[in-house]
């Protein structure tokens, strides 16, 4: 598809709210990178494990995380969503400091905001705060055999995969077609669980207007695929 596909707002739908507690951590780390999203978590799933939404592990089968733990540009962050947003607002109070193999570090203030967030068909332009990681074992092969044209529309139809099972992860059914456009991206390697993935940076369009921060992608709990509004 073409960018003037989806450049151009779409007829006005139905809202539907969606509840978001984002919480950002200063800390008295003099070298943040000894606090990575994944050591966050594993401190506050450690903290909070009587509720497995905070570390995610269980027998549950997949679902879209309403925790998820973020660093954006240096910041600590996590995300609480729909039921977890009041959930997360409440737990986050007694946590003062935070903990990992290099030492124990205080929690020197945190910045808390809890919103409610429309949902609209309308089109609008992001960037990967973080990298995102759409591919799996199953179709990286597939992906890695496409022309550069091919590989485009491979990632375009990834985003809207990605993007539903978003939406369908909050609790949330639209009654129009999503639809992506790729501005430009870039791919690279990183390690997650331990092995690693070929991500991406990306600008893209959607006609969905999702909520800066939120995640899309595999490991979005670990905080890849982190988007926000393009400046």
């Amino acid at each position: 598809m073409g960018e003037k596909d989806v450049s151009k707002e779409a007829d006005p739908q139905k809202e539907v709210a969606v509840k978001i507690c984002r919480v950002t951590l200063n800390v008295s780390d003099p070298d943040r990178d000894y606090i990575s999203s994944v050591k966050l978590r594993g401190f506050l799933g450690s903290l909070f494990v009587d509720d497995a939404e905070f570390h995610h592990h269980s027998e549950r089968s997949y679902h879209y995380p309403l925790i998820q733990y973020k660093r954006v540009t240096g910041e600590l962050m996590i995300l609480g969503l729909q039921d977890y947003a009041k959930v997360l607002m409440n737990k986050m109070s007694i946590v003062d400091s935070i903990s990992t193999k290099h030492g124990s570090f205080k929690v020197d203030s945190q910045e808390m905001n809890l919103s409610t967030w429309q949902i609209r068909n309308i089109s609008c332009c992001y960037d990967f705060a973080t990298p995102w990681l759409p591919l799996n074992e199953a179709n990286y092969s597939a992906f890695k055999n496409c022309t550069p044209e091919k590989q485009k529309a491979f990632l375009e139809k990834m985003l809207v995969g990605n993007t539903l099972s978003c939406l369908k992860g909050l609790g949330i059914f639209v009654d129009y077609r999503v639809e992506s456009f790729l501005v430009s991206f870039r791919s690279f390697y990183v390690r997650a669980h331990g092995n690693p993935f070929e991500a991406f940076t990306a600008r893209f369009f959607l006609n969905v207007d999702l909520p800066d921060f939120i995640g899309l992608g595999k490991s979005v709990s670990k905080g890849f695929g982190t988007i926000r509004r393009a400046v």
